[in-house]
């Protein structure tokens, strides 16, 4: 199977209803003279690019593989993308673009959890682009540009403008999508100049906060960094270090909740803050003038598609044996600004004696899903048809932790590690609804379910039951899970919130009102 595109012929597999095209290259090879430059534009090729194996991903230290399969694949060029389509896509195929996760210190396309055919099975033309990671992609140099992660991103849209409609996806009808640091890039797009006419609409998913990194802050993180290696902040400097001591480098500055063994579970606790990702995108007045809710508000946006899953943090505090010590988890919620008195509250809220569990969900409430509920308000009354969703179902040994939604978003079930996260028998009708409500709002501007508004605050609920519930952000997982019906007894409101209702308004999927009585 070849294809025809502005940069020359491109050979890829065909297969049952798809086609797939892997590590084709958006921007020239950054390494190993340019990894701390700005994406260079693709010369043409000549002959036929093979496309048919992974390309190369970003340099990154190897981290959590054992809940998520992260290939590492060297080469010269980590600025690739896969695309999979139709294999009848006319040119008229709506496009996805899906930004993959990682914290910006790991992850790339050649994760079996990132590719395409369901959707492309369902008529969406799939990109997943790499982009650089870490201090390549982030850092501040004395010679350089800030946000070239967030430049590679924009230079991989230029290149679905350019070429996407040889492979039979329509230009004009992209989405851009992605979870966790996916998300957060996904959501920085909107205040990013030169993103601006190269997508429609944007599907943040678990987007952790803050969105941003002021200058000031990443400005001390380089410098520290610079120090750290024994280099000065130029782009000649840092190129000319090795990508071993580099990479040796952020291993250490890992957060602590992804560094450290299950044996420091009080040093996770202890090292929670709002602020836990080293690098990430930057305000920094030329690639980013405007921070995610500042530009939502303009309302320059076709649709928005936002929300969390109920229990982020799960898988890093709230199910570790042995549990954190209450001491550390006073610690950790003093970093966030709350108190001995709000400890107490959440371990009642939730019936339960466990303060990690308590730690876990208040990270989550405060880092992800409050902060979603606010730019949804934003992007409401500015007028952007908006979708807001929480993802509840409880896998049996995490709950509904980050990244548990990835394989029902991607309708993949039975992808290599998805068994180790969700555990046996997964409800392949909620993978269904997920995936559905995706290609929905990639199709139609809309996911299938009523917008939101400040008023209502309605909130779709994937469980093993799909449910409409009322402000279902200020509900803590187990009410919520009452609400749809998936668990037998409600335990209580967040802790910021005053108690909601007794009695909650909850629509059907099939759209039906009736009101439910939370014990």
């Amino acid at each position: 199977m070849v294809v025809h595109t502005p940069h020359g012929r491109v050979q890829g597999l065909e297969h049952r209803g798809y086609r797939e095209f892997l590590g084709i290259p958006y921007a020239a090879a950054p390494y190993p003279r340019h990894a701390f430059d700005p994406p260079r534009p693709l010369a043409p090729w000549s002959g036929v690019f093979e496309a048919t194996a992974p390309g190369a991903t970003a340099a990154h230290p190897p981290v959590a593989r054992e809940l998520f399969p992260d290939p590492v694949i060297e080469g010269p060029n980590p600025l690739n993308l896969n695309v999979y389509a139709p294999s009848n896509a006319d040119g008229h195929s709506p496009v996805l673009v899906w930004l993959h996760g990682g914290g910006f210190f790991s992850g790339g396309n050649a994760s079996p959890w990132y590719t395409g055919e369901s959707f492309a099975r369902n008529g969406i033309v799939v990109v997943v682009p790499n982009y650089r990671l870490a201090a390549e992609g982030f850092m501040l140099l004395d010679d350089g540009i800030a946000n070239r992660a967030l430049l590679d991103i924009i230079l991989a849209l230029e290149w679905v403008r350019d070429d996407i409609e040889a492979f039979g996806g329509d230009p004009g009808n992209v989405t851009v999508a992605g979870q966790s640091a996916g998300a957060t890039a996904t959501l920085a797009l909107s205040g990013c100049p030169g993103a601006r006419g190269l997508f429609h609409r944007l599907a943040a998913m678990s987007a952790g906060t803050p969105l941003l990194s002021s200058l000031d802050r990443t400005r001390m993180l380089s410098e520290e960094f610079a120090a750290r290696l024994g280099t000065r902040r130029t782009v000649a400097a840092l190129t000319g270090t090795s990508v071993h001591k580099r990479l040796e480098l952020e291993t250490a500055w890992l957060p602590k909740e992804v560094q450290a063994p299950p044996a420091d579970v009080d040093d996770r606790a202890r090292g929670v803050r709002r602020n836990s990702l080293r690098w990430q995108p930057t305000l920094d007045g030329t690639v980013v003038t405007a921070s995610p809710s500042d530009a939502l508000t303009a309302g320059s946006l076709d649709a928005l598609l936002i929300g969390t899953t109920v229990e982020e943090w799960n898988f890093m505090l709230g199910q570790t044996a042995p549990a954190p010590s209450l001491d550390a988890c006073l610690q950790g919620f003093a970093n966030l600004g709350l108190t001995g008195q709000d400890l107490t509250d959440y371990l009642r809220a939730m019936a339960t004696d466990n303060p990690g569990h308590a730690l876990a969900q208040a990270l989550t409430d405060r880092t992800f899903r409050m902060p979603a509920r606010e730019l949804a308000d934003g992007a409401a009354k500015a007028g952007i048809p908006t979708y807001t969703y929480q993802f509840a179902w409880p896998a049996p040994v995490f709950g509904a932790a980050h990244c548990a939604d990835l394989p029902f978003v991607f309708d993949h079930l039975d992808a290599p590690g998805v068994a180790g996260l969700l555990g046996p028998g997964a409800p392949a009708q909620l993978a269904t609804a997920l995936h559905g409500a995706l290609v929905r709002f990639v199709r139609e501007g809309s996911p299938g379910w009523s917008p939101y508004d400040t008023e209502a605050r309605a909130v779709r609920v994937f469980d093993v039951e799909v449910r409409e519930v009322v402000d279902a952000v200020g509900l803590l997982p187990d009410r919520l899970r009452a609400a749809c019906g998936s668990n037998g007894r409600a335990r209580g409101a967040l802790c910021d919130t005053p108690p909601p209702p007794r009695s909650l308004s909850v629509r059907g999927s099939g759209g039906s009102s009736r009101r439910e009585r939370v014990p």
